[in-house]
C-alpha cells in the first residue's frame, strides 16, 4: 500500500511503462486507459515500480502491435530511419538489436519524437521480428539491407 501523501511515478500494471509522473497517493482514482498498451487500469492499480513479470509485458506488446497496425497514417519515416532507430535504442538498452523488446522500444519512442513510432515500424516491415532482423542484417552487411 502506498501512503496517501507519497509522491512518485506510476507504471501501467500491464506493459510496465511509465504512465504518470509525480503522482500523490493511489493512482488512478477512476478507470484509465494506458496510453501505451491501451489496456484499462483500475482505480488504485497503478504500479510504483516498473519491474514485474515478463508475461505481462509480452501480452501488452501484442495489444500495442494491434493498435499500431490500425493507425491509418502514411509512415513518417523511411526504412533506413526505422533500422537506425532500432539499432540506437538497442545500443542504449545494452541489448542486441535482434533481442530488443517491442515494449522497450515503445517506451523510448514515447519520450523521443526523433524515433519512428511503432506504427511506422509495423507499416514498413509488417512485423516487429522482420524489422529487428533487417536492423541486425543492416549492421552485419554494412548498410546494404
Amino acid at each position: 500500500m502506498t501512503a496517501a501523501n507519497e509522491r512518485g511515478d506510476v507504471y501501467c500494471p500491464h506493459c510496465l511503462m511509465l504512465v504518470e509522473s509525480d503522482v500523490t497517493g493511489q493512482w488512478p482514482s477512476t478507470h484509465q486507459r494506458c496510453p501505451h498498451c491501451g489496456l484499462m487500469i483500475g482505480p488504485g492499480r497503478g504500479r510504483r515500480e516498473a519491474g514485474g513479470q515478463q508475461g505481462a509485458r509480452s501480452a501488452a506488446a501484442g495489444v500495442m502491435a494491434e493498435r499500431a497496425r490500425r493507425v491509418p497514417a502514411v509512415p513518417a519515416h523511411s526504412k533506413v530511419e526505422v533500422r537506425a532507430g532500432l539499432r540506437r535504442v538497442a545500443a542504449e538498452s545494452g541489448v542486441r538489436v535482434d533481442r530488443l523488446l517491442m515494449v522497450d522500444y515503445q517506451d523510448q519512442a514515447a519520450h523521443d519524437p526523433s524515433l519512428p513510432q511503432l506504427h511506422d515500424v509495423l507499416a514498413l516491415y509488417g512485423s516487429w521480428r522482420t524489422a529487428r532482423r533487417a536492423a541486425a542484417a543492416d549492421r552485419d552487411d554494412g548498410g546494404q539491407a
